[in-house]
This record gives structure tokens, C-alpha cells and sequence, in this order.
């Protein structure tokens, strides 16, 4: 029954002082019930700056890296505002779909700003200007620690379900790329191999171990580690500088190849032709055709994401 039809029922039973004592005491009721309503939408995420509270979910979603979109994507959320430079192909949509936000490392805030956002999803790369752009609007990190990948990247995923309220969604994500992920740690296992994992950068040549940016290959895949006896590698900023001199007297099962350059759009095919040389070739992984370009987007871009990660499960298994 409508409100005016009770409305006008009581007038005629009660009189006027009953009815407006009615409609006062109804409204106090409807405005508590909104009230409710409201706060069964209410969630406090949990993330890599601490916490953030939010009264409904939220619509206009601004992210600045290539992970977090990559999860977005999955669980159907579409934002309003993402970065256009090296997006995976999975990704190329959004370069129509969203208004450009600077790059992975560098933010528009005017930009932002404008988009008037209720979230912000910032990753690593965004880390020293978090402050900033929490000022604009709440903001919560994708961030994944070095030597805590696949522990990092389903607290991610999860935090980005529960801000989204597609919480089923994310589970049904990470059962599967369980799976993915434990079938190959199983076989890595079962052959006791060791890897190298290296990278290019200019003309240097990096290594990764337990505890850097790529433990997973270590920590989670079960590889143990491959290293020289000889030669020392030298610390740098990406990764330990080593020689190729290094890579043949480590002797390594399997070699895992970063092309950076290539990852952050300055050449491709650099890394193919750098590791194709007598030293490389000497060892048991050339050998025996287990040296692995790996995909470099996923690997130092677009890391995090769902589809990044199955893509380096891919990657790793293309080893066994």
C-alpha cells in the first residue's frame, strides 16, 4: 500500500495530529533502513600502506599499473583511468576504454585528478609518490615484495575482490593458478634441477637468487639455485652483475632469460643474440635446449597480474 493511500486511511480513522505523528515516525524508520542499507555495502581493505575505508563500492577507479589491470580485467571492473604504454596484448583494449594516466612509473596527477576517482590502485613503481596521491583520493598499493611473489600476489588479489565485491571471483582465480603453479613446482622436483636466472640490461648481465625481484623461480618453482665457484658476482642496482664466463662455470640445468630492454620497449631480440655465444652453448642447459626467453612483460612490467603469472608458469614449464 502506497503512502498516500495509508495516509488518507488514517486521516479518517485518526485525524490530522495522528497522521503527521505517523508519517514523522515512518520517515525516522525509512532514513535508519537507508542508513543500514548503506553500511552492508561498508569495507576497510587491508594493503601494503596500511588500511583504507570505503562507505560503497567504488565506481570511478582510476590504476596506475599494468598488474592491478590485468586483475581488474578478470573480475569485470572497468576503470576509468590507466596507463597506455606497455600493455600486454591482453591489455590493448583499455587504450580506447580509459582516459591515459601517465606511465607505470611516472603519474599524470592533473589527469587524475580530473577523473575525480573513489580509488586509486597504485603499484611499486608508485610507491615514492603514494602520499600525493592519496591527497586525491583513497589510494591502496599492489605492491609485491621481493622473495614473496605468489604470497604477495594473492593478498593483492584478494584485497582487490573484497574492494569489488568479487571475492568468489578472485578464489576461483587463485584455486586455479594453484594448480598451474603446483603441477610445475612438482615436476621441477621430481628432477632436482638448478637454474641461472639472468638478465640483460644494456650490455650488463644480471643475476637474480633466493630473496631478489624473481625468488619465485627459487621459492615457489623449487629450482635450487645454480652458482659459480670461481668467480664472485659483482652487487648492482639490477640484480648482480656476473660474466658470461660466470654463466659457464655455474653450469646451470636450465637458464631463464630476462630481455630488459626489450620489457621497457627500447629494442627487442637483444637478449637472443647477447646469450647465443661458445660460453653460453658450453653449458648443460644449451645442451639440452633448456634456455628460456622469457616473457618480458610479464615478468618486469605486468607482474602481479592473473594473466601475467600464468603466463610465467608458462614460461617456467617450457623448461620440463
Amino acid at each position: 500500500m502506497s503512502l498516500f493511500n495509508i495516509t488518507t486511511r488514517y486521516i479518517g480513522c485518526y485525524g490530522m495530529n495522528q497522521v503527521f505523528s505517523f508519517i514523522k515516525r515512518a520517515t525516522i524508520a525509512a532514513a535508519a533502513c537507508s542508513m543500514f542499507v548503506t553500511s552492508a555495502f561498508a569495507v576497510t581493505v587491508d594493503h601494503y600502506k596500511g588500511s583504507a575505508e570505503f562507505k560503497e563500492t567504488p565506481k570511478r577507479v582510476v590504476v596506475l599499473g599494468n598488474g592491478s589491470l590485468d586483475v581488474l580485467d578478470r573480475i569485470g571492473v572497468q576503470p576509468v583511468g590507466a596507463p597506455h604504454a606497455l600493455l600486454p596484448p591482453y591489455l590493448t583494449q583499455y587504450k580506447t576504454s580509459t582516459t591515459n594516466t601517465g606511465s607505470v612509473s611516472e603519474p599524470d596527477f592533473e589527469t587524475i585528478y580530473t577523473l575525480k576517482p573513489d580509488v586509486i590502485i597504485a603499484e611499486n613503481r608508485m610507491l615514492r609518490v603514494y602520499d600525493e596521491l592519496n591527497q586525491i583520493a583513497p589510494t591502496v598499493m599492489f605492491h609485491v615484495d621481493n622473495g614473496q611473489y605468489w604470497q604477495d600476489t594473492q593478498a593483492n588479489w584478494r584485497m582487490l575482490g573484497q574492494l569489488f565485491d568479487k571475492e568468489q571471483e578472485v578464489e576461483t582465480l587463485i584455486e586455479e593458478t594453484q594448480a598451474q603453479l603446483t603441477a610445475a613446482a612438482d615436476q621441477v622436483k621430481e628432477g632436482q634441477l638448478n637454474a641461472l636466472m639472468v638478465m640483460n640490461n644494456g650490455n650488463n648481465v644480471a643475476m637474480f637468487n633466493k630473496g631478489s625481484r624473481f625468488s619465485i623461480i627459487f621459492d615457489d618453482f623449487n629450482f635450487a639455485e645454480s652458482t659459480s665457484q670461481n668467480i664472485a658476482p659483482v652487487e648492482g642496482s639490477h640484480g648482480n652483475l656476473i660474466s658470461f664466463e660466470y654463466i659457464s662455470d655455474a653450469k646451470p640445468e636450465v637458464i631463464f632469460i630476462l630481455d630488459r630492454e626489450q620489457a621497457i620497449g627500447r629494442s627487442a631480440g637483444k637478449a637472443q643474440e647477447m646469450f647465443n655465444n661458445p660460453l653460453v652453448n658450453s653449458t648443460p642447459a644449451a645442451q639440452s635446449n633448456k634456455v628460456v626467453l622469457l616473457d618480458p612483460n610479464a615478468w618486469y612490467i605486468s607482474g602481479g597480474g592473473v594473466t601475467a603469472t600464468q603466463t610465467m608458469i608458462s614460461d617456467i614449464t617450457s623448461a620440463l
